[in-house]
């Protein structure tokens, strides 16, 4: 039986999304996976009817969030690629009951000091993605807040009857032709 090697991972989760980047050393020395999701129904307070049909901006900015950090990691002089085959779900919420998962991201050459601003920008990226479109007004915090911290900066931006209070659908009457 060979030994159970420890792994680090860097992680930030709440209510309404988790963003995991666990190493991966069977990919690499320096070889970590990016894990990401959120929970769609939670966001609901925040952007129900702020787009148009069939375009929920918190399914948006989590597949925006895998090519911004892409970006972000070549600029510090890493690589990323592809890590559909790696299993996050043993490490993550399951898919369903809303929340949806991106596909894992493998981040090569990375450091902890790269992996704590690889964080850092993701969480920060991602609610800023989404507000820009559910709450153009919220003032994002400028620094990583706790995951419990930064769940209660986005339960203030929720909508009471968010439901009733969105615009109505863009869609023809029933029986208008």
């Amino acid at each position: 039986m060979s030994a159970m090697k420890r792994v680090a991972s860097s992680e930030h989760k709440n209510d309404y999304y988790y963003i995991i980047l666990r190493q991966a050393p069977e990919l690499g020395a320096q070889a970590y996976v990016l894990c990401c999701g959120i929970n769609m129904p939670r966001f609901d307070p925040i952007c129900w009817g702020k787009a148009g049909i069939c375009s929920n901006p918190a399914f948006k900015g989590l597949q925006q969030l895998r090519a911004d950090v892409s970006a972000f990691v070549l600029k510090l002089g890493l690589r990323s690629k592809n890590a559909e085959k790696f299993p996050c779900g043993s490490i993550t919420p399951p898919v369903g009951d809303g929340w949806y998962r991106e596909t894992p991201l493998l981040i090569e050459r990375a450091s902890p000091k790269d992996i704590r601003r690889i964080m850092e920008f993701s969480v920060l990226d991602l609610v800023k993605t989404v507000l820009t479109v559910c709450a153009p007004d919220a003032r994002v915090p400028a620094k990583l807040p706790t995951s419990p911290a930064m769940q209660k900066f986005l339960d203030t931006l929720n909508v009471k009857n968010y439901r009733e209070a969105a615009p109505p659908p863009i869609a023809k009457p029933q029986g208008v032709r």
